[in-house]
Protein backbone atom coordinates (compact mmCIF):
# COMPACT_ATOMS: atom_id res chain seq x y z
CA UNK A 1 0.00 0.00 0.00
CA UNK A 2 2.53 2.77 1.25
CA UNK A 3 4.89 1.47 -2.25
CA UNK A 4 1.40 1.97 -4.41
CA UNK A 5 1.21 5.54 -2.90
CA UNK A 6 5.29 6.03 -3.43
CA UNK A 7 4.81 5.58 -7.46
CA UNK A 8 1.96 7.51 -7.55
CA UNK A 9 3.85 10.54 -5.80
CA UNK A 10 6.80 10.06 -8.38
CA UNK A 11 4.75 10.70 -11.62
CA UNK A 12 4.09 14.58 -11.82
CA UNK A 13 7.54 15.35 -10.81
CA UNK A 14 8.71 13.09 -14.55
CA UNK A 15 6.20 14.98 -16.15
CA UNK A 16 7.08 18.55 -15.29
CA UNK A 17 10.90 17.82 -15.62
CA UNK A 18 9.37 16.93 -19.05
CA UNK A 19 7.95 20.21 -19.94
CA UNK A 20 10.54 22.29 -18.62
CA UNK A 21 13.00 20.80 -20.96
CA UNK A 22 10.74 21.12 -24.03
CA UNK A 23 10.23 24.47 -23.12
CA UNK A 24 13.71 25.14 -23.01
CA UNK A 25 14.82 23.43 -25.94
CA UNK A 26 12.09 25.94 -28.19
CA UNK A 27 13.14 29.34 -26.18
CA UNK A 28 16.93 28.47 -27.53
CA UNK A 29 16.25 26.81 -30.89
CA UNK A 30 18.36 28.53 -33.87
CA UNK A 31 16.76 31.72 -35.35
CA UNK A 32 16.61 30.08 -38.89
CA UNK A 33 14.14 27.10 -37.60
CA UNK A 34 12.12 29.57 -36.06
CA UNK A 35 11.77 30.95 -39.28
CA UNK A 36 10.86 28.38 -40.90
CA UNK A 37 7.58 28.17 -38.66
CA UNK A 38 6.18 31.68 -39.82
CA UNK A 39 4.17 32.48 -42.37
CA UNK A 40 6.01 31.86 -46.01
CA UNK A 41 7.72 35.49 -47.25
CA UNK A 42 5.92 37.71 -50.22
CA UNK A 43 6.91 37.86 -53.27
CA UNK A 44 6.91 41.07 -54.84
CA UNK A 45 4.59 40.63 -58.03
CA UNK A 46 5.89 42.40 -60.86
CA UNK A 47 4.48 42.97 -64.91
CA UNK A 48 6.47 42.25 -67.46
CA UNK A 49 6.21 45.95 -68.42
CA UNK A 50 7.91 46.80 -65.36
CA UNK A 51 11.14 45.18 -66.77
CA UNK A 52 13.12 46.01 -69.37
CA UNK A 53 16.62 43.75 -70.64
CA UNK A 54 20.18 45.45 -70.46
CA UNK A 55 21.18 45.13 -74.40
CA UNK A 56 24.65 46.06 -76.01
CA UNK A 57 23.62 48.59 -78.75
CA UNK A 58 25.54 50.89 -81.18
CA UNK A 59 25.16 55.06 -80.44
CA UNK A 60 25.64 56.97 -83.28
CA UNK A 61 24.48 60.38 -84.32
CA UNK A 62 23.97 59.04 -88.21
CA UNK A 63 22.74 61.77 -90.20
CA UNK A 64 20.18 60.26 -92.77
CA UNK A 65 20.08 61.78 -96.16
CA UNK A 66 18.63 61.19 -100.01
CA UNK A 67 19.80 62.21 -103.22
CA UNK A 68 20.43 60.99 -106.42
CA UNK A 69 23.11 59.20 -108.10
CA UNK A 70 25.46 60.87 -111.23
CA UNK A 71 28.37 59.75 -113.07
CA UNK A 72 31.61 61.80 -112.04
CA UNK A 73 32.69 62.05 -115.81
CA UNK A 74 30.43 62.76 -118.75
CA UNK A 75 30.54 65.03 -121.78
CA UNK A 76 28.17 65.13 -125.06
CA UNK A 77 30.16 64.90 -127.75
CA UNK A 78 29.93 67.39 -130.88
CA UNK A 79 30.24 67.45 -134.30
CA UNK A 80 33.39 69.85 -135.27
CA UNK A 81 32.39 70.17 -138.52
CA UNK A 82 29.89 70.30 -141.45
CA UNK A 83 29.09 67.81 -143.19
CA UNK A 84 26.46 64.85 -143.64
CA UNK A 85 26.84 61.81 -141.42
CA UNK A 86 27.67 58.68 -142.93
CA UNK A 87 28.63 55.96 -140.06
CA UNK A 88 27.75 55.52 -136.70
CA UNK A 89 29.27 52.71 -134.67
CA UNK A 90 27.67 52.41 -131.57
CA UNK A 91 23.84 52.19 -129.87
CA UNK A 92 22.52 53.60 -126.51
CA UNK A 93 24.10 51.11 -123.79
CA UNK A 94 26.99 49.64 -125.54
CA UNK A 95 30.41 50.11 -123.60
CA UNK A 96 32.80 52.20 -125.52
CA UNK A 97 37.16 52.16 -125.30
CA UNK A 98 39.09 55.11 -125.21
CA UNK A 99 39.78 56.57 -128.85
CA UNK A 100 37.33 53.94 -130.00
CA UNK A 101 35.57 55.47 -133.27
CA UNK A 102 32.25 56.27 -133.11
CA UNK A 103 30.39 58.19 -135.66
CA UNK A 104 32.49 59.74 -138.89
CA UNK A 105 31.29 62.17 -141.59
CA UNK A 106 31.15 62.55 -145.40
CA UNK A 107 34.72 63.43 -146.01
CA UNK A 108 34.40 64.42 -149.58
CA UNK A 109 33.96 68.35 -149.78
CA UNK A 110 37.18 68.11 -147.45
CA UNK A 111 39.51 66.05 -149.37
CA UNK A 112 38.67 68.58 -152.78
CA UNK A 113 39.41 71.27 -150.00
CA UNK A 114 42.68 69.90 -148.84
CA UNK A 115 43.95 69.33 -152.18
CA UNK A 116 43.47 72.65 -153.41
CA UNK A 117 45.36 74.01 -150.39
CA UNK A 118 48.05 71.76 -150.95
CA UNK A 119 48.28 72.95 -155.11
CA UNK A 120 47.89 76.72 -153.53
CA UNK A 121 50.92 75.62 -151.42
CA UNK A 122 52.79 74.64 -153.78
CA UNK A 123 51.97 77.63 -155.80
CA UNK A 124 53.17 79.82 -153.62
CA UNK A 125 56.72 77.46 -152.83
CA UNK A 126 57.00 77.78 -156.72
CA UNK A 127 56.99 81.58 -156.43
CA UNK A 128 58.54 82.34 -153.50
CA UNK A 129 61.80 80.28 -155.11
CA UNK A 130 61.39 82.58 -158.38
CA UNK A 131 62.05 85.72 -156.22
CA UNK A 132 64.47 84.40 -154.49
CA UNK A 133 66.31 83.44 -157.70
CA UNK A 134 65.76 87.10 -159.01
CA UNK A 135 67.26 88.91 -155.45
CA UNK A 136 70.00 86.41 -155.69
CA UNK A 137 70.71 87.63 -159.01
CA UNK A 138 70.22 91.18 -158.76
CA UNK A 139 72.32 91.53 -155.35
CA UNK A 140 75.82 91.03 -157.12
CA UNK A 141 75.00 93.65 -159.95
CA UNK A 142 74.25 96.03 -157.19
CA UNK A 143 77.77 96.18 -156.28
CA UNK A 144 78.82 96.77 -159.86
CA UNK A 145 76.43 100.00 -160.17
CA UNK A 146 74.17 98.04 -162.53
CA UNK A 147 70.86 97.95 -160.37
CA UNK A 148 70.12 100.33 -157.87
CA UNK A 149 69.39 99.53 -153.56
CA UNK A 150 65.62 100.58 -154.46
CA UNK A 151 65.48 97.39 -156.97
CA UNK A 152 67.32 95.31 -154.41
CA UNK A 153 64.47 96.68 -151.52
CA UNK A 154 62.05 95.54 -154.01
CA UNK A 155 63.37 92.48 -154.23
CA UNK A 156 63.44 91.67 -151.00
CA UNK A 157 60.40 92.86 -149.89
CA UNK A 158 58.53 90.37 -152.65
CA UNK A 159 60.41 87.70 -150.67
CA UNK A 160 59.18 88.41 -148.17
CA UNK A 161 55.96 89.00 -149.23
CA UNK A 162 56.35 85.09 -151.05
CA UNK A 163 57.51 83.32 -147.68
CA UNK A 164 54.27 85.04 -146.03
CA UNK A 165 52.22 83.57 -148.50
CA UNK A 166 54.15 80.11 -148.58
CA UNK A 167 53.42 79.87 -144.40
CA UNK A 168 50.01 81.11 -145.08
CA UNK A 169 49.32 78.17 -147.36
CA UNK A 170 50.61 75.40 -144.72
CA UNK A 171 48.64 76.70 -142.23
CA UNK A 172 45.34 76.34 -144.84
CA UNK A 173 47.05 72.44 -145.02
CA UNK A 174 47.01 71.60 -141.70
CA UNK A 175 43.54 73.06 -141.34
CA UNK A 176 42.31 70.77 -144.09
CA UNK A 177 44.01 67.87 -142.65
CA UNK A 178 42.58 69.30 -138.76
CA UNK A 179 39.17 69.03 -141.08
CA UNK A 180 39.57 65.81 -142.61
CA UNK A 181 40.54 64.18 -139.15
CA UNK A 182 37.36 65.52 -137.44
CA UNK A 183 35.02 64.17 -139.40
CA UNK A 184 35.75 61.05 -137.12
CA UNK A 185 34.35 61.35 -133.50
CA UNK A 186 36.04 59.15 -131.26
CA UNK A 187 35.53 58.41 -127.37
CA UNK A 188 37.62 60.63 -124.90
CA UNK A 189 37.40 58.28 -122.51
CA UNK A 190 36.36 54.91 -121.65
CA UNK A 191 32.67 54.38 -121.20
CA UNK A 192 28.95 54.11 -121.56
CA UNK A 193 26.76 55.36 -124.81
CA UNK A 194 23.96 57.29 -123.18
CA UNK A 195 22.46 59.18 -125.61
CA UNK A 196 22.20 59.23 -129.48
CA UNK A 197 21.40 62.56 -130.81
CA UNK A 198 21.49 62.61 -135.02
CA UNK A 199 20.43 60.04 -137.23
CA UNK A 200 22.37 58.46 -140.40
CA UNK A 201 22.35 60.73 -143.60
CA UNK A 202 21.39 63.63 -141.42
CA UNK A 203 23.42 67.14 -142.20
CA UNK A 204 24.97 68.85 -139.16
CA UNK A 205 27.01 71.77 -138.60
CA UNK A 206 29.91 72.60 -136.66
CA UNK A 207 28.96 72.20 -132.80
CA UNK A 208 25.95 70.03 -133.33
CA UNK A 209 25.38 67.73 -130.54
CA UNK A 210 25.87 64.27 -131.31
CA UNK A 211 26.42 61.31 -128.94
CA UNK A 212 26.71 61.70 -124.89
CA UNK A 213 28.89 59.36 -123.44
CA UNK A 214 29.40 58.61 -119.38
CA UNK A 215 31.81 56.91 -117.96
CA UNK A 216 30.19 54.29 -115.09
CA UNK A 217 33.11 53.41 -113.53
CA UNK A 218 32.93 55.53 -110.31
CA UNK A 219 29.80 57.36 -109.23
CA UNK A 220 28.65 60.62 -107.44
CA UNK A 221 25.95 60.55 -104.68
CA UNK A 222 24.56 64.22 -104.76
CA UNK A 223 23.01 64.36 -101.17
CA UNK A 224 21.44 66.96 -99.19
CA UNK A 225 21.71 67.65 -95.73
CA UNK A 226 20.09 69.88 -93.62
CA UNK A 227 22.17 73.42 -92.86
CA UNK A 228 21.77 72.57 -89.19
CA UNK A 229 23.54 69.14 -89.09
CA UNK A 230 26.15 69.83 -91.93
CA UNK A 231 28.26 71.27 -89.44
CA UNK A 232 28.92 67.81 -88.15
CA UNK A 233 29.85 65.93 -91.25
CA UNK A 234 33.59 66.15 -92.77
CA UNK A 235 35.39 64.77 -96.22
CA UNK A 236 36.25 61.23 -95.49
CA UNK A 237 33.35 60.05 -93.28
CA UNK A 238 31.39 57.15 -95.03
CA UNK A 239 27.99 57.29 -96.43
CA UNK A 240 25.96 53.97 -96.46
CA UNK A 241 22.90 54.08 -99.24
CA UNK A 242 20.28 51.95 -100.79
CA UNK A 243 19.14 52.22 -104.23
CA UNK A 244 15.99 51.86 -105.95
CA UNK A 245 15.53 48.43 -107.95
CA UNK A 246 18.22 47.06 -105.61
CA UNK A 247 16.34 46.50 -102.26
CA UNK A 248 18.12 46.49 -99.12
CA UNK A 249 21.33 46.18 -100.86
CA UNK A 250 23.74 48.41 -99.10
CA UNK A 251 26.18 50.71 -100.95
CA UNK A 252 29.50 52.54 -99.31
CA UNK A 253 30.65 56.05 -100.67
CA UNK A 254 32.77 58.61 -99.25
CA UNK A 255 32.20 62.14 -98.75
CA UNK A 256 35.09 64.25 -101.08
CA UNK A 257 32.79 67.53 -101.61
CA UNK A 258 30.67 69.59 -99.16
CA UNK A 259 29.06 72.25 -101.24
CA UNK A 260 29.84 75.88 -99.37
CA UNK A 261 26.27 77.19 -100.35
CA UNK A 262 22.98 75.69 -98.90
CA UNK A 263 19.74 75.95 -101.25
CA UNK A 264 18.09 78.88 -100.86
CA UNK A 265 14.36 77.47 -101.02
CA UNK A 266 14.98 73.95 -98.93
CA UNK A 267 18.12 75.21 -96.95
CA UNK A 268 19.91 72.21 -97.66
CA UNK A 269 23.05 71.45 -98.34
CA UNK A 270 24.64 69.20 -100.91
CA UNK A 271 27.46 66.58 -99.81
CA UNK A 272 29.08 64.92 -102.60
CA UNK A 273 30.01 61.14 -101.86
CA UNK A 274 32.06 59.18 -104.35
CA UNK A 275 31.01 55.28 -105.00
CA UNK A 276 33.22 52.99 -106.76
CA UNK A 277 31.23 51.02 -109.48
CA UNK A 278 33.39 49.05 -111.16
CA UNK A 279 30.89 45.94 -111.17
CA UNK A 280 28.85 48.42 -113.59
CA UNK A 281 25.62 48.11 -110.86
CA UNK A 282 24.49 51.28 -110.66
CA UNK A 283 23.37 53.97 -113.01
CA UNK A 284 23.13 57.56 -112.94
CA UNK A 285 19.76 59.13 -112.46
CA UNK A 286 18.65 56.90 -109.82
CA UNK A 287 17.44 57.43 -106.58
CA UNK A 288 19.52 56.82 -102.96
CA UNK A 289 18.63 57.26 -100.18
CA UNK A 290 20.78 56.29 -96.39
CA UNK A 291 22.94 57.99 -93.79
CA UNK A 292 26.20 58.97 -93.37
CA UNK A 293 28.46 57.05 -90.39
CA UNK A 294 29.26 58.80 -87.34
CA UNK A 295 33.03 59.20 -86.76
CA UNK A 296 32.27 59.07 -82.82
CA UNK A 297 30.31 55.65 -83.56
CA UNK A 298 30.16 54.04 -79.50
CA UNK A 299 28.62 50.72 -78.42
CA UNK A 300 27.98 49.34 -75.06
CA UNK A 301 25.48 48.23 -72.68
CA UNK A 302 22.33 50.62 -72.50
CA UNK A 303 19.32 50.90 -70.06
CA UNK A 304 16.23 53.70 -70.60
CA UNK A 305 16.64 57.10 -68.82
CA UNK A 306 14.10 56.00 -66.46
CA UNK A 307 15.96 53.01 -64.80
CA UNK A 308 18.30 55.38 -63.44
CA UNK A 309 18.11 56.55 -60.20
CA UNK A 310 20.94 58.97 -58.15
CA UNK A 311 21.54 58.04 -54.57
CA UNK A 312 24.41 59.82 -52.24
CA UNK A 313 26.06 61.23 -55.60
CA UNK A 314 26.36 57.59 -57.42
CA UNK A 315 23.77 56.30 -60.25
CA UNK A 316 21.92 53.04 -59.55
CA UNK A 317 19.92 50.86 -61.19
CA UNK A 318 18.01 48.55 -59.68
CA UNK A 319 18.38 44.71 -61.02
CA UNK A 320 16.84 41.18 -60.26
CA UNK A 321 19.38 39.22 -58.89
CA UNK A 322 19.09 35.37 -57.76
CA UNK A 323 15.20 36.01 -57.60
CA UNK A 324 15.87 39.41 -55.77
CA UNK A 325 15.60 42.88 -55.88
CA UNK A 326 19.42 44.58 -55.71
CA UNK A 327 20.42 47.78 -56.53
CA UNK A 328 23.71 48.03 -58.86
CA UNK A 329 25.83 50.57 -58.60
CA UNK A 330 26.72 52.05 -63.01
CA UNK A 331 28.84 54.32 -64.34
CA UNK A 332 26.76 56.76 -67.24
CA UNK A 333 28.05 56.98 -70.71
CA UNK A 334 27.16 58.36 -73.74
CA UNK A 335 23.33 59.18 -73.96
CA UNK A 336 20.84 58.80 -77.19
CA UNK A 337 17.41 61.43 -76.83
CA UNK A 338 16.00 59.90 -79.82
CA UNK A 339 15.91 56.27 -78.43
CA UNK A 340 15.86 57.25 -74.82
CA UNK A 341 18.68 55.22 -73.75
CA UNK A 342 22.03 56.05 -72.05
CA UNK A 343 25.64 53.38 -71.95
CA UNK A 344 26.44 52.25 -68.71
CA UNK A 345 29.46 50.87 -67.38
CA UNK A 346 28.86 48.02 -64.39
CA UNK A 347 26.06 46.08 -65.58
CA UNK A 348 26.24 43.14 -68.26
CA UNK A 349 24.04 42.21 -71.26
CA UNK A 350 21.19 40.65 -70.59
CA UNK A 351 20.31 42.08 -67.12
CA UNK A 352 16.97 42.09 -66.57
CA UNK A 353 16.46 45.81 -65.03
CA UNK A 354 13.54 47.70 -63.23
CA UNK A 355 11.94 50.31 -66.13
CA UNK A 356 11.35 52.53 -62.69
CA UNK A 357 13.52 52.86 -59.34
CA UNK A 358 11.35 51.04 -56.84
CA UNK A 359 10.12 52.12 -53.40
CA UNK A 360 12.98 51.61 -50.53
CA UNK A 361 11.19 49.12 -48.90
CA UNK A 362 11.15 47.20 -51.50
CA UNK A 363 14.56 46.87 -52.26
CA UNK A 364 15.66 43.18 -51.18
CA UNK A 365 12.75 41.68 -51.77
CA UNK A 366 11.73 38.57 -53.35
CA UNK A 367 10.15 39.08 -56.80
CA UNK A 368 7.99 37.15 -59.06
CA UNK A 369 7.04 38.28 -62.76
CA UNK A 370 3.28 37.72 -63.32
CA UNK A 371 2.81 35.23 -66.24
CA UNK A 372 6.58 33.84 -65.55
CA UNK A 373 7.80 30.46 -65.25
Amino acid sequence: MSATKKVASEKPSIQLIIWVFVAAALWWWPDDSRSKMNAEEKYLELSPADVVTAKTVRLAKDFYVTGTLAPIRQTILNARVSGQVNVIAVREGQAVTKGQVLLSQDNRELRARLQQAEASLSTAKAELALVQQNLARIRPLQKEDYISAHDVTNAEKQVDIRLAQVQSAQVAVAQAHQQLTDVVVKAPFAGVISERLVDIGQSVAPKTPVLKVVDLSQVELIAQVAATEVSAIVVGQKLNFTADGFGDELFTGVITRINPVANANSRRVDVYAVVDNSEGLLRAGLFAKGYIADNQVMTGVSVPFSAIQERQGKKLVHVIRDHRLAAQTVTLGRRDEARGVVLVDGLADGARVLLLPPLPSNEGRMVRIKGAR
